[in-house]
């Protein structure tokens, strides 16, 4: 199935809901896709994955609106990333709100949220809400670029592949956590710590 073949958002919302995982192209590699809200699908997510708990996935978004929408208005260190670098390769810690509806996570939970720079991934998150999102493939092992190489690695775990080309990976986003003293670069990813000091100085 292709990205742009005619009833893609309703075979993925089909199998979504059944809280089964999906294989998404990104902007940068596969992803590994579940709905967020379901601690269900996200067990199931981090069963194909293979890894445990310690480890919560990220979630993708389709803009930062619906980011505030579960965080509430973004720092404004976080305001000048998101503003440089959504939708692209950012990949931005932030608690849930106390208010925020459930998301298979407790209010105040960290949560790495991305809005990807990709148009229809954008579109299909539109439909789904936020999804539980991790490169698509078993952990430790390298990221997946085409649909046949994640399908080799999650096989029947994942009920529905979607095939949209090789994507530009195999580098990830930088995920980046906003502390007292400044942004924290957890993982090194497309964006270098300069690009990311550059954004915050304004």
């Amino acid at each position: 199935m292709m990205m742009g073949d005619d009833g893609l958002v309703e075979a993925v919302l089909a199998v979504l809901r059944r809280d089964d995982c999906v294989v998404l192209p990104t902007d940068t590699v596969y992803g590994l896709a579940a709905l967020a809200g379901s601690a269900r699908a996200v067990q199931r997510l981090q069963a194909a994955k293979g890894r445990g708990d310690d480890f919560p996935p990220p979630v993708l978004v389709a803009d930062l609106a619906a980011v505030e929408s579960w965080t509430g208005p973004l720092p404004p260190a976080a305001g000048r990333l998101a503003e440089a670098y959504w939708p692209g390769p950012l990949t931005l810690v932030l608690p849930l709100a106390p208010t925020a509806p459930p998301l298979a996570r407790p209010p105040g939970a960290e949560i790495a949220w991305r809005v990807p720079d990709h148009p229809e991934l954008r579109q299909l998150l539109r439909a789904t809400g936020p999804l539980a999102t991790s490169s698509a493939n078993r952990h430790g092992h390298p990221a997946a670029t085409t649909v046949d190489q994640a399908r080799r690695q999650l096989g029947r775990s994942v009920a529905l592949y979607v095939d949209g080309g090789p994507t530009p990976g195999p580098t990830p986003s930088t995920v980046v956590a906003l502390a007292p003293d400044g942004p924290r670069v957890l993982r090194p990813g497309r964006l270098s710590p300069a690009d990311i000091a550059w954004a915050v100085a304004g």
